[in-house]
Order: C-alpha cells, then sequence, then structure tokens
C-alpha cells in the first residue's frame, strides 16, 4: 500500500531497511533453456560464421542463409519452436548486415503465441529489426495491449520492453492508460519496468505526463516499497525538475530521507557498489536536490545536514566515492550557500586538485571553479597547485585550467591571466580551443583592461594570432573606441590615436598578417595617417604602403575594398598634395580593370569625385576626416521616390501589397473544386486534452562574477522574477535572511576581501582586544624571497606582489577616474569579483562609454560599491564614500548593506544594452542582479520611460514595411525563441506594450501576431521580433544580428509582456 498523499509523506514510509526480495519464482516453474533445443543446421550456421576468415565468405555464408530461410518459411504449418529458431536465425542474418525483411511478419505472428518463449523470441526479433514508423507496428499494437493486460507477469514485462522500443507519439494513448494501472501490479519487478517504459514514453510524448494523474502516480512511486522502483522513479522526477523545478518542490523532504536512509546503509546489500550503498541513486538524488534548492533558503536548510552526512561518508577511497564528493560539491555551489558546507567542500576539493591522479585532479580544479562562483576566496589556498597544473602536459588539465583561471579573474590580475591565454592561443593548433581563448581574451580586456593603450596592445595581439577565428565584432569594437576616444580630454584623445597610429603603421610591412588585421590597420591609417610622428613615416609613404599591399592575395574581397578606401581618405584630407600624386593615379587606373565590381566601382567613383571645379570641397565633405561616430541622415521611407509613384498609379499601375498580404490572398484563393479528389490524409484522432497545470517560474540562476564557463550559447531567460545573485555573489532580499557563520575572531586589518560578515564598515583603528593602544608591535621580519611560480601565483591570484599594497591605500583615497576603455557599443561589465588573496580592493576594469551625468543605475542602487574598488563602469568621484566601501562578505551579515548608517551613493552608469559575451549590462532587464523589490521597484509597474521598468532604451525604432523587414529575416543569424506567460489577451495590447516598453516600430498586426522592428543603440543591427498571443501568454521569436543583442531583447521583453 502507498503510504499518505504526496506533499505530506510520512519519513516511516521510506524505511527500507525491512526490505527482502522474498517474491521469488520456483525454480520448477523457471522455464528450461535446454528444452529447447536448436537443429544441427543451426549450430552449423553459427560455427561456419565463427570460423570464416573473411567478409567475402561470411556474406557467402549469410546470402546461402537467406535462401534457406526464405524456403522454411514458405512451409505451411510451422511449429512454434521452429519457427523461433528460424527468427533467431533471422536476427543473425540483420546484424551481420543484410536485409531480412521477409522474416519480419513471421516475427509478428510469433508475438501471439502462447508459449513463453516463442512469445519472447518474437518480441526480440521486432525490437531488433522494426523501427517505430514500421507499417507492421499497426499489426502489433493489439498485441502489446493484450499482453499488458496479461496475467502473467512476464508476459507483460515483454511487452514493456517493446512499449519502450517501438511505441510512437501517435500509438501512447493507446497504451498509456494500461501503463498507469501498471504501477500498482503486485510484482516489482512489474512495476519498474513500466516506470522505466514511462521514463522513455515521457521523451516520445511529453504532453502525457502533464497530466494530474499521471503526476501523482509518479510521485507516489518515489515511496515504493522496493529500493529498485524507488531509483528508476528518480529518472521521470529529474526531467519534471528539469522543466518545472516547482511542480516538485514538495519532494524535498522526501527525497532528503531517501538520501539518509541509503547513507546509513539501510537499503539491502545487493545495491552496494565497492561497499558504497547505491552510489548512483545518490548521485540522482543529490542532482534533484541541486536544481530544487536553487535560490530556496527553505529548502535548502532541510538538506544541509544529509549533504554533509553524504559527503562525510562517500569518503571511502574508492572512484565511486569519489564520484558522489564532486556531486556533493555540485549541489552545495547550486543550492543556498552555506558557509559551513562551503568550507568542507573546499576541503575535499583541496584532496582532489593535490592528488597525483590526473583525473582527481581534473575534478579537482573543475570543482573549485564551480565553488570560485560562489566565493573566490576558496582558491587562494591552491594558486600555486593551479600554476602547476597550468604547466602539466595534459592538454585536457590545462584547458580545464584555463577556463578556472577566467573565472577567477579580476583588475588587479587581469595582465598575468591574458598573457597565459595569448601564450596558449600562440602555441594551439585546435581550432575550437583558439576560438574559445580569443573570446575569453576580449571579454577580459574589454571588462578589466587597465588602460586604452593596454586594450589596444592586446587586441591587437588577439588579431594577429587568431586570424580567421576572430569575429569581425571585436574588429568593429576596436575601431569605435579609437574613434570614441575616452570623451573626456581631447588632447588626450589626439594622443591616443597618435600612439595607435604608430602601432599600427609598421604592421602594413609584415608580408602575411591576417585579413581582419588588414582590414583594421587600413581604416585606422585612413582615418588618422596624419597623426604619425615616426620618422620615415609620412602621408607619401603611407600611401605606397596601402598601394603595395593591394598586390597581396587575400582571404577576403573586401580587403582590398578597405586598402582602397584608405587611399581615397588620405587625398581627400590632403587634396592639394596628393591629388597629382602618380602612386595613387596608377592604384586607381589599374583596378578600374580589376575582375571585383566593388573594386571598379571605387575607383570609377574616385575618379568622378576628382574632376574639377570643386573637387577638393566636395571629396572632403564626402570622405570627412574623423566622421567615422557621425549619424547620416537618411531618408527611411523614400519619400524622394513618392511622385514618382503617384503618377504610376494614375496611370493605372497596382499599389504595393507586402509579402503578408500576397500570402494571404493566394491562401484564401485556393478554394476547393467541386466533386474533386481529395488526397489529404484523414485527420488523427481526438486526444484526450491534458490538464494544465500552472507552473511557476523559478528563481533566475546563479550568476558569477567572474564570468561564464566555456563559451557556449546561453538559454533564454524566461523567468522575470527577482534575482537573488549579483555580479559580486549572493544578493537577497530583506525577508531572506542568509545563514548566520559561525561567531569567529575579527580578522587583522591587513586582509581585505572574503571575511568579515556584512556591509559594515571594519573597524577603527583604536578598537579591538588590545585597546587604543593597538596590537603588540612586532619586530619586522626581513621578506622572504619568492621563487618564478610564487610570483606567477601572487600575480595570478592577486594582482601582482605589489598589487596588495596599492589596492589598500586604494580603498582608503579617493579613486581618480580613469580613461574609458570600452566601446561605446561595449555594455557595462559586470562587477569585479573580491580579490583571491584577500589583500584589498580589486582593481576596476576599463569602464565603458560615457553616458548622461545623474542618469539612474539600478544596479548601483542595489549593491553599492560591494566589489571593495570602483565599479567597471565608472569609477567614484573624489572624495565620494563610494570610493572608500569596505569589501563585502559574499555569505554572512546584511548583504544589502541596510545596517550601514551611511549608505555610499549610486555613482553614474553607463548606457543600458548587451555585453561582447552576453551578459546584459547594467540598463538590461537581465542585468539586475538583485529584486527590484529591494530598491523599492515594483516589477509589476513600470517607471516611465522608453526602456521599460526605468531602464535605458536598448532598442531605437526603424520605420520599415512588412516587405523590407520579411527580406531582412533571414539575414540576422541569432534567433530566440520563448514563450512568455502572459495576462495580454490581444495582439493590439501586445503591440502597444512593445511600442512603449522596448522602444521598436510596429510594423503590422495580423490576426494575433504582430511584428516589430528596431535598432540596436550599441551597434548591434537590426532586431525584429514576432509576437503571437496563444492562450496563456505569449510565443515571441527575436532575431538580431548578435547572440548577445538577441539574448538582451529577450531578457528585457519578457519583463514588458508579462
Amino acid at each position: 500500500a502507498h503510504p499518505g498523499q504526496c506533499g505530506s509523506w510520512p519519513r516511516a514510509a521510506f524505511d527500507f531497511s525491512s526490505h527482502r526480495c522474498t517474491q521469488k519464482v520456483p525454480r520448477s516453474k523457471l522455464p528450461d533453456m535446454s528444452s529447447a533445443g536448436h537443429s544441427k543446421e543451426f549450430f552449423d550456421l553459427v560455427k561456419s560464421i565463427g570460423e570464416s576468415r573473411s567478409k567475402q565468405e561470411e556474406d557467402k555464408i549469410i546470402i546461402g542463409e537467406v535462401q534457406v530461410l526464405k524456403t522454411k518459411l514458405k512451409e505451411p504449418k510451422i511449429e512454434p519452436r521452429k519457427m523461433k529458431e528460424y527468427m533467431i536465425r533471422a536476427v543473425y542474418v540483420e546484424m551481420l548486415g543484410h536485409n531480412a525483411d521477409f522474416a519480419h511478419i513471421h516475427a509478428v505472428k510469433l508475438t501471439h503465441e502462447k508459449n513463453f518463449l516463442a512469445k519472447r523470441v518474437g518480441y526480440l526479433t521486432c525490437n531488433l529489426c522494426l523501427n517505430r514508423d514500421h507499417e507492421l507496428m499497426l499489426l502489433l499494437i493489439n498485441t502489446l495491449q493484450r499482453d499488458l493486460n496479461s496475467p502473467n507477469h512476464l508476459d507483460i514485462c515483454a511487452a514493456l520492453t517493446s512499449v519502450s522500443r517501438l511505441v510512437n507519439s501517435e500509438m501512447v494513448p493507446a497504451v498509456f492508460p494500461t501503463m498507469m494501472k501498471l504501477l500498482g501490479h503486485q510484482q516489482e519487478y512489474v512495476r519498474k519496468k513500466a516506470i522505466m517504459a514511462l521514463h522513455r514514453l515521457q521523451k516520445v510524448a511529453p504532453e502525457q505526463m502533464e497530466t494530474h494523474e499521471a503526476r501523482q502516480a509518479i510521485r507516489k512511486c518515489v515511496c515504493d516499497p522496493d529500493p529498485s522502483v524507488m531509483a528508476a522513479t528518480l529518472n521521470i522526477i529529474f526531467e519534471i525538475t528539469k522543466t518545472n523545478p516547482s511542480s516538485t518542490k514538495d519532494l524535498v523532504p522526501s527525497l532528503v530521507s531517501i538520501l539518509k536512509q541509503i547513507t546509513e546503509h539501510r537499503l539491502p546489500r545487493e545495491y552496494d557498489y565497492h561497499r558504497v550503498p547505491a552510489p548512483w541513486v545518490q548521485i540522482r538524488i543529490l542532482c534533484v536536490l541541486g536544481m530544487l534548492g536553487q535560490a530556496d533558503q527553505r529548502a535548502s536548510g532541510e538538506m544541509y545536514e544529509t549533504i554533509q552526512e553524504a559527503l562525510r561518508r562517500a569518503d571511502s577511497g574508492v572512484n565511486v566515492g569519489y564520484a558522489i564528493i564532486y556531486e556533493c560539491v555540485k549541489t552545495i555551489t547550486k543550492i543556498y550557500p552555506s558557509h559551513e558546507l562551503l568550507e568542507l567542500a573546499a576541503t575535499n576539493i583541496g584532496r582532489f586538485i593535490s592528488s597525483d591522479n590526473h583525473n582527481l585532479k581534473y575534478l579537482g580544479v573543475t570543482g573549485l571553479a564551480l565553488i570560485v562562483q560562489v566565493n573566490p576566496v576558496y582558491a587562494a589556498e591552491h594558486q600555486m597547485t593551479v600554476v602547476e597544473c597550468l604547466e602539466d602536459p595534459d592538454d585536457t588539465l590545462k584547458r580545464k585550467t584555463l577556463d578556472l583561471l577566467f573565472r577567477m579573474t579580476n583588475g588587479g590580475n587581469v595582465t598575468v591571466v591574458v598573457e597565459k591565454f595569448v601564450t596558449h592561443l600562440r602555441t594551439s593548433v585546435d581550432q575550437h580551443l583558439r576560438r574559445e581563448l580569443v573570446n575569453r581574451i576580449s571579454e577580459l580586456a574589454e571588462r578589466f583592461s587597465p588602460d586604452n593603450e593596454w586594450y589596444v596592445r592586446t587586441m591587437t595581439q588577439v588579431l594577429e594570432l587568431g586570424g580567421s577565428v576572430v569575429p569581425e565584432e571585436r574588429a568593429f569594437g576596436l575601431m569605435k573606441l579609437i574613434a570614441d576616444g575616452s570623451g573626456a580630454d581631447e588632447d588626450a584623445d589626439t594622443q591616443f590615436r597618435e600612439f595607435v597610429v604608430n602601432t599600427y603603421v609598421s604592421l602594413l610591412e609584415k608580408t602575411t598578417i591576417p585579413d581582419l588585421l588588414v582590414q583594421v590597420t587600413a581604416w585606422i591609417l585612413g582615418e588618422y595617417a596624419s597623426l604619425c610622428s615616426l620618422d620615415g613615416y609620412a602621408v607619401d609613404d603611407i600611401i605606397d604602403l596601402l598601394a603595395d599591399a593591394l598586390d597581396r592575395p587575400f582571404e577576403m574581397q573586401s580587403t582590398k575594398g578597405y586598402l582602397l578606401t584608405a587611399i581615397m581618405k588620405l587625398t581627400a584630407q590632403q587634396y592639394d598634395a596628393l591629388s597629382t600624386n602618380p602612386q595613387v593615379k596608377d592604384t586607381m587606373t589599374k583596378f578600374r580593370n580589376a575582375r571585383s565590381t566593388d573594386l571598379q566601382q571605387r575607383c570609377y567613383e574616385f575618379g568622378a569625385l576628382c574632376q574639377p571645379p570643386g573637387s577638393a570641397p566636395l571629396m572632403q565633405e564626402i570622405l570627412p576626416y574623423d566622421a567615422f561616430s557621425e549619424e547620416v541622415d537618411t531618408d527611411s521611407s523614400l519619400s524622394f521616390l513618392d511622385g514618382y509613384v503617384h503618377s504610376a498609379l494614375a496611370k493605372g499601375a497596382k499599389p504595393y501589397r507586402d509579402e503578408l498580404e500576397r500570402e494571404r490572398t493566394k491562401m484564401s484563393s485556393k478554394s476547393p473544386v467541386k466533386g474533386a479528389l481529395k488526397f489529404d490524409a484523414y485527420e488523427l484522432p481526438t486526444k484526450h486534452t491534458p490538464v494544465a497545470i500552472q507552473e511557476v517560474a523559478p528563481p533566475n540562476p546563479i550568476e558569477s562574477a567572474g564570468g561564464g564557463g566555456p563559451m557556449e550559447a546561453p538559454k533564454p531567460a524566461i523567468n522575470a522574477g527577482n534575482r537573488k545573485w549579483g555580479p559580486t555573489g549572493y544578493v537577497g532580499p530583506q525577508s531572506m535572511e542568509p545563514e548566520k557563520p559561525k561567531a569567529q575572531p575579527p580578522p587583522p586589518p591587513s586582509s581585505g576581501g572574503g571575511g568579515g560578515g556584512g556591509a559594515a564598515p571594519p573597524p577603527p583603528p583604536s578598537s579591538g582586544p588590545w585597546g587604543k593602544a593597538g596590537p603588540p608591535k612586532a619586530e619586522p621580519e626581513k621578506p622572504k624571497e619568492l621563487t618564478e611560480k610564487e610570483r606567477m601565483a601572487a600575480a595570478l591570484f592577486g594582482g601582482g606582489p605589489a598589487a596588495a599594497p596599492k589596492a589598500a591605500k586604494a580603498a582608503k583615497k579617493a579613486s581618480k577616474p580613469k580613461s574609458r576603455v570600452a566601446p561605446k557599443m561595449a555594455s557595462r561589465p559586470a562587477a569585479a569579483p573580491d580579490n583571491l588573496l584577500g589583500d584589498g580592493p580589486v582593481a576596476p576594469a576599463a569602464p565603458a562609454a560615457a553616458a548622461p551625468a545623474g542618469a539612474p543605475d539600478l544596479m548601483d542602487d542595489l549593491f553599492g560599491d560591494m566589489g571593495g574598488g570602483s565599479s567597471p563602469a565608472t569609477s567614484a568621484p573624489t572624495g565620494s564614500p563610494a570610493a572608500a566601501t569596505p569589501v563585502v562578505d559574499l555569505l554572512g551579515g546584511d548583504l544589502l548593506g541596510f545596517d550601514d548608517p551611511a549608505p555610499a551613493p549610486s555613482p553614474p552608469v553607463t548606457a543600458g544594452g548587451y555585453g561582447a559575451m552576453g551578459s546584459p549590462a547594467a540598463g538590461s532587464l537581465g542585468g539586475m542582479s538583485g529584486s527590484p523589490t529591494a530598491a523599492g521597484v515594483s516589477p509589476a509597474a513600470p517607471m516611465g520611460g522608453k526602456g521599460g521598468y526605468g531602464l535605458p532604451p536598448l532598442l531605437q525604432p526603424v520605420q520599415m514595411t512588412t516587405q523590407q523587414m520579411a527580406g531582412q529575416w533571414g539575414r540576422l543569424p541569432a534567433e530566440k525563441k520563448v514563450q512568455v506567460p502572459s495576462s495580454i489577451n490581444s495582439a493590439e495590447m501586445m503591440m502597444t506594450r512593445m511600442k512603449d516598453q522596448l522602444n521598436v516600430f510596429p510594423v503590422q498586426i495580423i490576426g494575433s501576431e504582430g511584428i516589430c522592428a528596431g535598432a540596436s543603440l550599441q551597434g548591434g543591427g537590426n532586431c525584429f521580433l514576432h509576437g503571437k498571443v496563444v492562450q496563456g501568454g505569449i510565443e515571441l521569436i527575436v532575431k538580431a544580428g548578435t547572440p548577445q543583442l538577441a539574448q538582451a531583447v529577450v531578457e528585457r521583453a519578457t519583463g514588458a509582456l508579462r
């Protein structure tokens, strides 16, 4: 009997200690395998196949066997014993790659036999030779239904095996009700087979598992008295939790109780593996608990004790025990954080990472990367081991260590980490690794660059070493940074551009450089070649270098176009001196006859611009100096053609109809002809409509401060709930008190990060156990000389040997604003994590482009300056309290700083956008790293403004017709599809909400669908939205030029349409 109702299970219901497999089949009732003897022909076939020495000899034997089987199967009234043997011989034929479809119908007939051995062979042959869509499945489904209702449990098990293998989505309704009844069968073997078959059907027809009856039956199986049935049910619970965690939240006490009983060896001994009790069941339960405890303090609190006990008991010195330890560490990093569990996890991971076994060391580096996402301070203990792993000959371990360094990077160690990445990029030949290194170096340079010059040098190395794996967006971002400059001082911008020109002018003398680097070099020289201060590089000399580069072979046709345009720009800037330059004339004359029509057009246009009179002013107006960032006024409606259109309509021309109108007219004109034959397939029978279960969106996943994991495309965030994690760690709402750490003595004044409890400032020097006199003075010790590895470790984990004192002093003084590094198109980077060694605040990263003064920043309102240093987007002004905000403990104390008597004011913020690697910026809804209600902002009521929710706009409207939008739809590479739960019930309301909150242009509404068009304000290209109002929400499709823009728009639209 199954106890109670799911959700209020008594803990005693899971007591497996008294379970023993008492129901055994008597040996007298078991089938006698020796009585089912085979003929001599069968043994001769098997022997000849085994003794064949070549594939040709084997094929000759099988071809002869096929002819024999065809003759044998034509005989009338074949005995079931012989038919069973023929089917086994047909299986041999199929396994060796030959066709035995003539035997398939006989296999289906054999499943009708009453003899169990014959029936089992028939099912076996069908499972091996048929597929889900085979035409003979229509004959087999009736047999499956009959055997599923058989009183013989052996017949039921044979049918359940075939259901898992052969039933397709159309046949599921025919067997699903019977399978639900089998979950209560008296034989535990049948119940286990039934739950395993349901797990398979869940992937074939998931809508069948959405009914309330199916969910309740599966939940009862978790409490089955047989451990094998319970273990099989965990797979279905895992799949349901992965898609909808809120639907299984109430199973946390039950799963915790099961895990506790397993770790206490209360299961039968046959479930042990190397004296570890049911290890795979433990791992599956830990996976489910990790998903159920995300950002849920109450549910996580019920798991702490059991996870700690499982972690302690799994330390048995065998591999399967290590697997359980690693899964416990993963679960600890996913659920609501606990100081005690994190320290225990770090201790176990330290044993792995210090092991001589490479497999355990790889496991340790992977686990340490997970722990660093929650609290980076735990990586400081293993810094020397991490440095040794970088020099390990094992490529797999080296890659995983690079991934760990990427997550640990901050403003203090970015130069050392990037240098390591560049070294691996220079020596690596794996294209996938090179592409990943390019993306990571570019992201770290944009987020943590100490100055503009370092950013330019780093990106130049990336362009030169990366070659074809570098995305064009990286080069465009570099050009935009050079054109925009810092925006604070014109003289500083001019000096910076002079440095850039001097850096790139010598690259053209190299014989082999990638096309993308040539394009960037040509653009820089075409814009600012006059700023070159190197000897021997006058403007005439630079034109000669550009002309010589045109004779080289390039992979991309557009590269020569960049070089020609650079020559044209330089000629326009100094027209009087260069218009008669013979090198310019010869180059333009030469490429007028080029094969490329693009090059021909450029040369002819240049020749037309050079024609007097008034050539110089016209050329300088068309090719102006330093006008990269200036906006060009365009008439998107093409109003200059209105006269032509009106005259054509007056002459009887048909008015223009967009693509959707033409398609609708075309569909309406397809009326069926009376009396014509119908070739359409019959409609499927109506299925039972499952009861819709309302799903509560789970909280957003953890967002680490050090960046994501390996580069892969992010999933669309359908949830618009309150975020509990921010760039620097956990930031919960007021109502959710984090677990208080145990009382510990206060850290010494020199420690800067990782300790403390809350956002309160450190005590003054006069306080402490020694009173006003302060601690007793110790005699100064002679500094110890560091080895080369120790110096590298200090640079990686603390920003260099001298970084700690400088960072500590910078936290006490006002920080001076630095020049901006990230181009305007890039977003505001995420806040840097705390210094891993606790040496003080982390140096600020390179900021993004300037924003209007006084612009509100929801991110800074929520966090202040939790990293201990200035924000990556902007530096705190001189004298600002934000510059002296102490480092905050990520797990203890007042996380939001509500108890701080003097909260720091919010610094200025850059324009909202999306990050270079897809992380939403501060201005986007996806970049909110905390609960909106914590700052007094209600997520249900927008605060006004085109950005929605008080955020700066992400898009600008683009007016276009439906045909224009249809022509560009397929050209946008990035696509995101989400279903947003919403109360909107009309397309007009949906389009109005999109127009007001997303700042897009509504193009057209047809029925319950609508399309909108916009363009990114940060240079990401166009963005199109297609929305369809369905029952319970909106189906939204976003097409954009980059995956980052599409993800940012999806997150913004999810909040706007709820």
